[in-house]
């Protein structure tokens, strides 16, 4: 079973799209030192055994390296060979060769070295006669079924070939006929990223398509001067939309009209999914929500895909749960499509905190009692509570505050708050899920409602608001509500 639309999105059954496993197939030179199973290697190497080859050929033959001091041995040439490598490049390119981390094998738990037997009576010589190197070829095959094999198990493959072939052949004590095609390294990544190390790093930026690719009798495939120009130009471009808080029917006409002609949507997890719904058929769906203290797509990722999407000339909608410009890293990512020379736009969406303003039917500036409206984050890069929140202004009784992305950090949150004098009794409502059908509210007040919402544990986005303002907020059920309020603020009905 598959998902409504093909591209990067999984399948509903949360296997990758073959698209997925290619754009995260990134050469891996930075692992952990978990131990892979014995019987996952197995079944990654019988997977690879599968590839195609020219003349059913299968000239591949792949040595399992286990022994220390073959590894050891491998190592050792390895350093040599980069150490003269090295003497080609000069000035801040030689530099950065140096900063590279162009191996992985301290950690690699995994090591195979795969060979090309140049005299494979397999096949019996078809396609070789002509072109002898499509033995080379169809090792390259199994190399990459193994990488996408590798990587749909959650595991990264790095391709060392900065390696002496004659020496490593020594090592390992193999027939003279088997010619070294790659030495891999194959363990689970320390960390993963959508775009190529050498790239992030600032060795070499991948470069379009186009320059790759041309049609007989037009371009030459290999005029640099032209491919260079390609690699310059920008034809896509990339739009910030913000997707609301949930009720479909608060997304604008102008984001509307931006989801039905996207090529590309890169969409958070935190986006209501009725809202995917109006994507145009047929645009790719790329899944890059950070979801909170779980393993997630990374910001700088992010950044790439999206700057890769648009050099290949797509529109590409960057879909965003409530307002872009509200603790939505939109910052980043426009810093990322200006460096990249990538045009970008910025569509607004109603924020979480004037979508739950509006069910609960409160003015979050009431003129009586709130003099200024102030959202606040509860976690910093880290996670942490941020260290920098002016606590005296949390503390005014004459503001109305927001806390997004309270979860983790509520406790501490209002704890602090209280010490620096905002008044226990102050009315705090939580709401979970803001305008979806799903929506919860839990009125309380300042000094209870962290306890009150870790028992309750709702799912879903929950954003925190505190202020004498909401004192006069209302929810779908007026009387429960009113019962509430009186509870919360321990107020008998007919005192002032």
């Amino acid at each position: 079973m598959t998902a409504r639309n093909t591209g990067d999105d999984q399948h509903q059954d949360g296997r990758a799209t073959l698209e997925q496993l290619v754009r995260w197939r990134r050469d891996v030179r930075r692992f952990r030192t978990d131990p892979v199973p014995d019987d996952l290697v197995e079944r990654l190497l019988r997977l690879a055994d599968l590839a195609p080859s020219v003349g059913n050929s299968q000239p591949w033959r792949i040595v399992n390296v286990r022994s220390r001091d073959v590894r050891s041995a491998i190592v050792r040439n390895f350093e040599a060979v980069r150490g003269k490598s090295a003497e080609v490049y000069a000035g801040e390119q030689a530099e950065l060769y140096y900063r590279l981390k162009l191996a992985g094998f301290d950690a690699a738990p995994v090591h195979l070295a795969v060979f090309c037997d140049r005299n494979a009576l397999q096949g019996h010589g078809l396609g070789r006669q002509t072109m002898p190197e499509t033995l080379d070829h169809s090792c390259a095959c199994m190399v990459t079924v193994l990488w996408l094999a590798a990587r749909e198990a959650g595991l990264g493959l790095g391709w060392v070939s900065i390696i002496d072939p004659a020496e490593v052949s020594k090592a390992l004590d193999v027939p003279p006929d088997w010619k070294l095609v790659g030495y891999l390294l194959i363990g689970w990544p320390e960390e993963e990223h959508l775009d190529p190390e050498l790239q992030r790093h600032g060795w070499q930026p991948r470069t379009p398509f186009e320059a790759r690719y041309s049609v007989a009798g037009s371009v030459p495939p290999a005029v640099e001067t032209k491919a260079a120009a390609k690699a310059d130009s920008v034809s896509g471009s990339v739009v910030l939309v913000g997707a609301g808080p949930g009720d479909p029917e608060l997304l604008t006409i102008k984001a509307l009209k931006a989801l039905q002609s996207a090529d590309a949507v890169l969409f958070d997890d935190l986006v209501a999914k009725p809202i995917l719904d109006f994507v145009r058929p047929g645009a790719r769906m790329i899944d890059v929500g950070k979801r909170g203290y779980r393993k997630s797509c990374k910001q700088p990722d992010i950044n790439a895909m999206m700057v890769s999407l648009a050099r290949e000339g797509l529109k590409v909608v960057r879909l965003k749960s409530g307002d872009p410009l509200i603790f939505g890293r939109a910052g980043e990512e426009i810093e990322a499509c200006r460096d990249a020379g990538v045009p970008i736009s910025v569509i607004p969406g109603v924020t979480s905190a004037q979508g739950a303003a509006a069910s609960l039917k409160v003015s979050l500036t009431n003129r009586d009692h709130a003099r200024r409206l102030q959202f606040i984050t509860a976690h910093d890069r880290r996670g942490h509570l941020p260290s920098d929140i002016d606590w005296s202004a949390v503390a005014d009784g004459a503001a109305t505050t927001v806390i997004y992305m309270p979860k983790r950090t509520l406790a501490e949150l209002t704890e602090v708050a209280l010490v620096h004098g905002l008044d226990p009794k102050t009315p705090t409502i939580a709401v979970a899920n803001a305008t979806r059908p799903d929506e919860r509210v839990f009125v309380s007040t300042v000094g209870a409602i962290a306890t009150e919402l870790e028992a309750a544990h709702p799912d879903g986005p929950v954003l925190v608001m505190v202020g004498e303002a909401l004192r006069y907020a209302t929810v779908r059920d007026a009387a429960e509500q009113a019962e509430a309020v009186l509870a919360a603020l321990q107020v008998l009905p007919g005192q002032p």
